[in-house]
């Protein structure tokens, strides 16, 4: 067992247990060779792996040992010693954000933005990569807060493989994450790594910073996978920001933000730039625009010595006339009389029908902005294609990939209001567009596999299948990917054809 005066790996002599995990201890330490404190996270500590387990450990986390951004806890080293794999890591004095829970206190509200910012920008430098890099344990304790306040995540690259290794090396069973800030499409028949469940943690964390518990206690989204709503916020914080927590927490992938759409709106809060929130409202329906009354023709200037110009007021609309007055009650018993005319005319008919609640307008304008919007970004994806190198596929393909991605989102949201929309033709036109755009996904990664494998790359295509994959909650591409018949790609003279 490790313990206070240790030497570890003959160089670091342990000072002081600064955490303990489910399969790693964390622990300061005074670096004998530099002469200054690092913190040593080791792996299956007093326990060690197999050969295997090392292994394993050592080419997946050679993935990740060389990323570098703001918002990420980058080891400075990385080895093995008694077949414990460890890190040094630079020592964070100021801890973990799991303190405000240690001494019961909630995050004030300035600093909920700023932690939403640096770790929604964090995790979207991850998901960005190719293949994305999902964390799968988003919580407070493995977010560090660095010398300058910045908001550090820390055990990016452990999937659920090695903490699974390192769980039967330790006698114990390790799931992909922490239950409480596992979403609920990680409790599926079929759970997968997705971009959307790192969102859902990060909002289940920022949850329980501001409660001070997660939002269905220990036992994450399995319970909204069951029906449970997600508990309002209570305490002193603005609608805005429990909205924006919210979001995260949305039950379908789809609804969530992505961490880079989550990244720019709470950039935006901090820096006083306006912007539209992450979920867009529903709009109110445009009332009927009633006439103006005419506005009085301005006086004739009079001769005379110009005076100052008197400070402007807002003109007063003027009086209607009495002929105008007329008018409006000769109008309104019109419509009285054609109102009963209906009535009169419907009334010997069978059951009398319903009328249509004044929302529904909201739905069908939103419903329309939404399929207007998705077809736009479709659009967008059909132009890259055009205009790209299609030799270049790894970079053209990743970023239509957000396009048809991003045109899915919408019309799953207008698809998903169902038999609720009076229009029943925009729901339609959103299940057309729907399969166009699956099937613009479902073409580049068939496409992606063939030209791979025509070139002697089978290796090369593995990153994209994974993204494949990663994305199967969205499109559901795992059958068209096993096919031995593979579709040709998308290229420009298709594009053309189709335009």
């Amino acid at each position: 067992m490790l313990s206070e005066g240790t030497m570890f790996a003959e160089r670091y002599e342990l000072i002081r247990l600064l955490g303990r995990g489910g399969f790693s201890e964390v622990w300061l330490a005074k670096d004998k060779l530099a002469g200054v404190q690092v913190a040593v996270k080791i792996y299956a500590p007093g326990m060690g792996l197999d050969e295997d387990g090392l292994k394993l450990f050592t080419q997946e986390f050679a993935l990740v040992f060389d990323m570098n951004h703001t918002n990420l806890l980058r080891p400075t080293h990385f080895d093995c010693w008694e077949r414990q794999p460890y890190l040094i890591l630079p020592y964070c004095a100021n801890g973990s954000t799991f303190k405000y829970l240690k001494d019961g206190k909630t995050m004030p509200e300035k600093e909920c933005w700023q932690m939403i910012h640096d770790v929604a920008a964090g995790l979207a430098y991850l998901h960005e990569k190719t293949p994305p890099l999902i964390h799968q344990d988003i919580k407070p304790d493995n977010i560090l807060i660095n010398d300058e306040g910045n908001y550090m995540i820390t055990d990016f690259g452990i999937s659920a493989r090695v903490r699974s290794t390192i769980g039967k090396a330790q006698a114990q069973e390790q799931s992909g994450g922490t239950m409480a800030y596992m979403g609920p499409e990680r409790f599926s028949a079929k759970p997968k790594p997705i971009m959307a469940s790192d969102v859902w943690s990060m909002g289940a964390m920022m949850y329980e910073l501001m409660t001070g518990l997660p939002p269905f206690g220990n036992h994450g989204g399995v319970l909204q996978k069951n029906g449970a709503e997600v508990p309002e916020i209570e305490g002193d914080y603005t609608k805005e920001l429990k909205d924006l927590v919210l979001s995260m927490l949305e039950k379908e992938t789809w609804d969530r933000p992505s961490a880079r759409r989550v990244e720019e709106v709470t950039y935006n809060k901090l820096h006083g730039i306006p912007t539209s929130p992450v979920s867009q409202p529903t709009p109110t329906p445009t009332p009927t625009p009633t006439p103006e009354p005419p506005k009085p023709e301005p006086p004739k200037p009079q001769p005379s010595t110009p005076s100052p110009k008197p400070e402007a007021k807002k003109p007063e609309p003027a009086k209607p006339q009495p002929k105008r007055k007329w008018m409006l009650m000769a109008a309104v018993a019109a419509a009285i009389l054609i109102v009963i005319g209906i009535v009169v005319a419907t009334s010997g008919g069978e059951k009398e029908e319903e009328p249509v609640a004044v929302e529904q307008n909201t739905i069908d304008i939103e419903a329309q902005r939404l399929v207007n919007r998705a077809d736009s970004l479709i659009k967008e994806g059909d132009n890259f294609i055009a205009s790209h190198d299609v030799d270049k596929f790894d970079a053209k393909y990743k970023k239509i990939e957000e396009y048809y991605i991003d045109a899915l989102h919408d019309y799953n949201q207008v698809i998903a209001q169902g038999e609720s929309l009076k229009n029943k033709a925009i729901a339609d036109l959103a299940s057309v567009g729907q399969a166009k755009a699956k099937s613009s996904l479902i073409n580049i990664y068939r496409g992606l596999k063939k030209e791979s494998a025509d070139i002697g790359l089978e290796e090369y295509a593995r990153p994209y299948l994974a993204r494949a994959e990663a994305i199967m909650p969205i499109i559901d591409i795992e059958e068209d990917l096993q096919e031995q018949s593979v579709v040709e790609p998308i290229t420009t003279q298709d594009n053309e054809q189709d335009n």
